[in-house]
């Protein structure tokens, strides 16, 4: 009896010492404060265990602060919140083959010929780089096969792998073909291994269910389905909302064109939105909705024309003209009071490193006429609330959790410093810049 109490006490007190081990002073040289959009400086920020104590004036640091806090000195970098990423899919890889115009080859391949077993791997590599990125929070929106996104999750939250805060939307709910073109009839059975094939408004109202006990936290719909035609009705989509709002979960809509945004408007968020009529994004404003647009770098449309048009060598001159007209598009947005939250839709395999696209798609929306302080916003502030954690992350507040990173000290008139991540810290945890702790 002796020597359990004294194995209790010897674990209460190792318990003790962990928990007084995670008070952190960080010491910041430039701030990004997401609420205002402006870059402060002479701050620090206290941790304690998983959340934000205080942020203050170094001035007012107490000396037994000072000794209490194990010190972060990041006083070279800029620190701003973990970064949001609100359109991902970790565990769906697409190649990029030369003359290709298939655009489901890899995604059958990826169905029958690799599996389930491959793509947990692949999913925990790219959520470790997402977190090691200073992405901390991601909303993972299908193309997962049968619910392996919640499966991640899982393993994050239990600590087998390092990854980011993870919401999850399961299977999309679409109509027939799901995104699988060119499908011969004798195997369209094989898109449910991917999507949740919806066959009106009552089995509309299952396919929630079924998500929502399988643990989805969000909803992601097809409003339209490209590159195959089919699209969901207006009936189906209300019903969808209807159920998913019962059980207190958002809907998100995958919607490429005007028609399929409008239909969407009813949701509560559309995905890439990249033809949309003013008098869209006037009720979009109007019923606050917002907009997640997925662009590409110029960069990035260099490696998509180098590695799948080889001989084409106006592809990525075209490809950006694309991307300029989308920009055009976002600066309608916002001119209407649209809300815009950051997103990646980071898929294709540009022999990049892992994460990369993620961030290069927050160099998109710089490249197209917004500010970096407004960019910061749409991946902080703007995003949390997307993922409807705006009263815990994206903000750096006594009472958030504490996810800070930080990154060149030039951010503030550079936006490439988002790609030079020094120091990673999710829930209180440092994951980067262990270097940086002093006693």
């Amino acid at each position: 009896m002796k020597y359990l109490r004294f194995l209790l006490f010897l674990f209460l007190s190792i318990s003790l010492q962990a928990q007084q081990s995670q008070k952190y002073l960080i010491k910041a040289g430039k701030l990004f404060d997401s609420e205002s959009g402006q870059f402060k400086t002479g701050l620090s920020i206290l941790v304690n265990a998983n959340k934000i104590e205080a942020v203050k004036p170094d001035k007012e640091v107490s000396e037994t602060e000072k000794k209490e806090y194990v010190l972060i000195d990041l006083s070279n970098y800029t620190v701003l919140p973990g970064l949001i990423d609100a359109h991902t899919h970790l565990l769906y890889k697409e190649v990029l083959h030369p003359g290709n115009e298939f655009a489901g080859m890899d995604l059958a391949k990826l169905l029958t010929m690799e599996g389930d077993s491959y793509r947990a791997i692949y999913g925990a590599a790219r959520a470790k780089a997402y977190l090691e990125a200073g992405i901390t929070s991601v909303q993972d929106l299908g193309n997962s096969g049968q619910f392996g996104d919640i499966a991640l999750r899982k393993a994050i939250n239990e600590g087998l792998v390092p990854g980011p805060r993870m919401r999850c939307a399961g299977q999309g709910l679409s109509t027939e073909g799901g995104q699988l073109p060119g499908l011969i009839y004798k195997h369209r059975s094989l898109v449910n291994d991917e999507y949740r094939i919806v066959t009106g408004a009552e089995d509309a109202i299952q396919a929630v269910r079924e998500n929502v006990t399988q643990g989805a936290d969000v909803i992601k719909i097809y409003a339209n389905n490209t590159p195959n035609v089919t699209r969901l009705s207006v009936a189906e989509i209300k019903a969808i909302v209807q159920e998913a709002h019962r059980y207190g979960i958002r809907v998100t809509a995958h919607a490429t064109d005007n028609r399929a945004v409008y239909d969407a408007v009813i949701g509560g968020g559309i995905e890439h939105g990249y033809q949309i009529d003013d008098t869209t994004l006037t009720l979009m404003a109007k019923r606050g909705v917002m907009l997640v647009p997925t662009y590409l770098d110029s960069v990035t449309c260099m490696q998509w024309g180098k590695l799948a048009y080889p001989d084409d060598k106006n592809f990525a001159a075209n490809l950006m003209a694309y991307q300029k007209a989308s920009g055009e598009q976002l600066q309608r947005a916002i001119k209407r009071g649209v809300t815009i939250a950051a997103g990646s839709d980071d898929y294709i395999d540009f022999k990049l490193p892992f994460a990369e696209p993620s961030k290069r798609a927050l160099i998109s929306y710089y490249e197209l006429g917004t500010t970096i302080p407004q960019v910061l916003q749409f991946a902080t502030i703007n995003a949390s609330k997307q993922l409807n954690w705006s009263d815990y992350i994206g903000r750096l507040k006594a009472g958030y959790l504490a996810d800070i990173i930080a990154v060149d000290s030039d951010l503030d008139r550079n936006i490439q410093a988002l790609l030079n991540t020094r120091f990673v810290m999710k829930s209180g945890k440092v994951y980067l810049g262990q270097a940086g702790l002093q006693k």
